[in-house]
Order: C-alpha cells, then sequence, then structure tokens
C-alpha cells in the first residue's frame, strides 16, 4: 500500500460524507450571502447611491447662510435637510436619522462682514484662524461618523470660504477689477475644450457597483475562515479511524509514517481546494465580485491556504484525543484565529496592533494576497509571492508538528 491507495480511500469516503460537504460549502455561501446583506447591499442598486445624511439648522437666515447650504447640497455625498432649531435636530442625530448636525449661528453674516481678502488668502491666520468657530458654525457627528468629524469640518469650511470669498472680494473694487481683467484674458472657448476631450474608450471598464465592492472582502474573509473549519473535520476522520483500528492496521502496511500522513491529508487538500474554488466562482456568478486584473494569481494563493488549513487539521488531530476535544480546541483554534486575522471583519478596520498580531496566522496572510489581487489599483506580484511563501512555512511547520506528534498515535 502507498500514500496515492490511502489517498483514493479517503477520497472516496469523503464523497459519500455529504452532510461533511454541505457544511463546507453551503454554510460559507449562507454567511456570504447573510453578511453581505447585512449591509445593506445585496442586490441593491437603490444602495449605491447612498448618502450621509446631513441636518442643517439656520439661525442666521441670510443670503449667504442660504448659499452655503445650496452649496452643501450640490454635494453627491450628502443629503441635506433642514431642521428648525438645535432640539430637534440634536435629537434626529441621537436616533441616526441623521449623521451630521450643521449649525449655523445668527452671526454668520456679521463675521463674514468683518473678513479682509488677507483672511480669505490666508485662512490658517488672522480672523479665522479658529476655523469654523470664527464663522459661528458648529459640526457635530454622530456615532456613524464619530472619527471623521474633522473631515466633515474640513468640508464644510472649505464650502464656506468658497461662498464668501467673491462677497469679500467685492468690497475691494481695484482687486476685484484686477481679477476680472485676469479671468478674461486667453479664456479658452468650452465648446473648444470639449471638442479637444478624447472620445471615451468602448473597452473601458465601467466603475465597480458598490454591491460587487462589498464581495470583494466578503468572500475571501469568510472563505478563509471556513476553509480553516476543515481542521474539525480532519480530527474527527482521524479519530473515528483510530477507534476502528485502521490507524493501527495502515501502520503495519509496508509505508512510512510520512507516506501514511501525506496520504490521509491530501484528500482533505483537494476537498479544500474544491471548497475555495466554488465559493470564488459563486461569489462572480451571484454576487458580482471581479476576480482582479490577474485572476491566476488566485490559484496559488488558494492551494498555499488550503495547504495551511490542512496541514493545521493534520496537527490537530495528532493532538486531541476524544470528539469532545475537537470541539472545545478545534472550533476554539479555528475561531479565534479567525477573529484576530481579520476574517470577520475588513484588516483595514481593526486597531495596528490587533493588525500586527494576526500575522501570527495563516488567515491574515492569505486575506493580505487575497486583497493584493482584488482591490489594489497597482497589484505587486511581490507581496502575494511573500504571503504564499509565508503559509506555505506555516504549513511545514504544522505538518512538522503533526509528523511528530503521530508517533505517539495508537
Amino acid at each position: 500500500m502507498n500514500s496515492s491507495q490511502i489517498t483514493k480511500k479517503d477520497l472516496l469516503l469523503l464523497s459519500r460524507d455529504r452532510r461533511t460537504l454541505f457544511v463546507l460549502v453551503a454554510l460559507p455561501l449562507a454567511f456570504i450571502a447573510i453578511i453581505g446583506s447585512s449591509t445593506g447591499q445585496l442586490f441593491s442598486e437603490a444602495e449605491n447611491s447612498r448618502k450621509h445624511k446631513l441636518g442643517v439648522v439656520d439661525d442666521d437666515g441670510s443670503e449667504l447662510s442660504t448659499n452655503l447650504i445650496d452649496d452643501l447640497h450640490i454635494l453627491k455625498a450628502l443629503e441635506v435637510e433642514s431642521y428648525p432649531n438645535q432640539a430637534s435636530a440634536r435629537r434626529a442625530l441621537s436616533e441616526n436619522r441623521i449623521h451630521i448636525l450643521l449649525h449655523i449661528g445668527r452671526d454668520y453674516d456679521d463675521r463674514v462682514a468683518e473678513l479682509e481678502v488677507y483672511d480669505i488668502l490666508h485662512a490658517g491666520e488672522g480672523r479665522l484662524q479658529g476655523k469654523l468657530k470664527n464663522f459661528d458654525i458648529e459640526v457635530e457627528a454622530g456615532s456613524f461618523l464619530a472619527n471623521a468629524s474633522q473631515l466633515i469640518e474640513i468640508v464644510v469650511f472649505s464650502a464656506a470660504l468658497k461662498t464668501v470669498s467673491p462677497v469679500v472680494i467685492k468690497r475691494n473694487p481695484k482687486l476685484a477689477l484686477q481679477i476680472k481683467k485676469a479671468g478674461n484674458q486667453s479664456r479658452p472657448d468650452p465648446e473648444e475644450q470639449l471638442a479637444q476631450l478624447p472620445a471615451p474608450s468602448q473597452n473601458e471598464a465601467e466603475p465597480s457597483s458598490m454591491n460587487s465592492i462589498v464581495y470583494q472582502t466578503v468572500v475571501p474573509g469568510y472563505t478563509v475562515m471556513f476553509v480553516f473549519f476543515i481542521v474539525n473535520f480532519m480530527a474527527r476522520s482521524f479519530i473515528g479511524e483510530h477507534d476502528m483500528g485502521t490507524l493501527s492496521r495502515l501502520r503495519l502496511a509496508p509505508i512510512t509514517r510520512s507516506g501514511m500522513m501525506i496520504g490521509k491529508t491530501v484528500p482533505f487538500l483537494i476537498i479544500s481546494l474544491i471548497q475555495t474554488s466554488i465559493l470564488f466562482l459563486a461569489g462572480k456568478v451571484l454576487f458580482g465580485m471581479s476576480w482582479g486584473k490577474q485572476p491566476w494569481l488566485l490559484v496559488p494563493v488558494m492551494l498555499c491556504t488550503s495547504m495551511a488549513a490542512t496541514s493545521l487539521g493534520l496537527m490537530v488531530a495528532t493532538l486531541v484525543r476524544t470528539e469532545a476535544q475537537v470541539s472545545a480546541y478545534g472550533n476554539f483554534l479555528v475561531l479565534t484565529m479567525a477573529g484576530i486575522s481579520g476574517c470577520m471583519m475588513p484588516r483595514s478596520w481593526q486597531p495596528e496592533l490587533m493588525q500586527k498580531l494576526g500575522l501570527v496566522t495563516p488567515h491574515a496572510w492569505a486575506l493580505i494576497a487575497y486583497d493584493q489581487i482584488l482591490n489594489s489599483p497597482t497589484l505587486e506580484i511581490s507581496v502575494v509571492v511573500h504571503c504564499c511563501l509565508t503559509m506555505v512555512a506555516f504549513s511545514a511547520a504544522y505538518f512538522a508538528v503533526g509528523w511528530w506528534r503521530s508517533r505517539d498515535m495508537e
């Protein structure tokens, strides 16, 4: 007997275990669909135009404040809604009916009247050194955009500068005349400018919808997570064969221990590769995800990820002794590694410390490689190669521990 015969035998047994195959393929697909749906992006083109809701309280009521609000209406990322007073607007903010609260104070028009041209050109100094506060404008961000409040203030401040600059310049007739003359010199004809623009290429790729972008992260994340669930099935398979005495008979067969370990691992490697391929195919067909600019790079990443998962499964299988230990230790190990690596949420959302901690798992390296292939505008093949080599190193380490521990298997 050789390792190929062991592989064929185990593949036949695994193909008959439909419940295992269902868990490895159908369950991750269900998770991917549920997580995608919870983001509000599943098969909903209306969500592609989702905006941040801005509640505005205008206590100034002047032409200038109206111009500022009109300018904010132009921004496609914002959905502006007016409120009669701060109390009602803050209530809406606390209930997440709006994401941002903009309060224009009663002194806004008077503050603009005090400005000089120097204040506009040097916004970090003089009367505008305090930014929005010097305009008598306040911005409050709700929990949805709590960490982006500074960015929101910059956007509102820029809009305010844009609307008040013409008013301030008009107070200086000489400067206004100079600007007008400079603007009239060599002004290009708009029709000529349009004629010079290159025609859009028919082969130019259309921008990805938010629906597909969501699954660029969800599909690889939960695929990697469920690939490592094969650890539990490998451990249960080894325990079952140990209880039936199959492993003891294999030890008596004319085959080396390494050959036996390889023969027992390869079937699960094949199942893992099929599982990954089906999930990525479903991601493209069902959820509209992209496979990146060079889809062939997915193949080595899938292979290395499955190698790491099955090698870890071999190690766990040689460490546990009962079904209860598989449930306790196996599930704990798989879920913990998935959690710290970034399978359950994008790695970019994690704190820097957690991102570094996640690198002790092969999951994180698989996710980095997938992100580089699927999402990076400038693909760095060296990063993908480095991730694959790191996962191969994990595989070798796990397999070595499993091989060493297999001596104690009776």
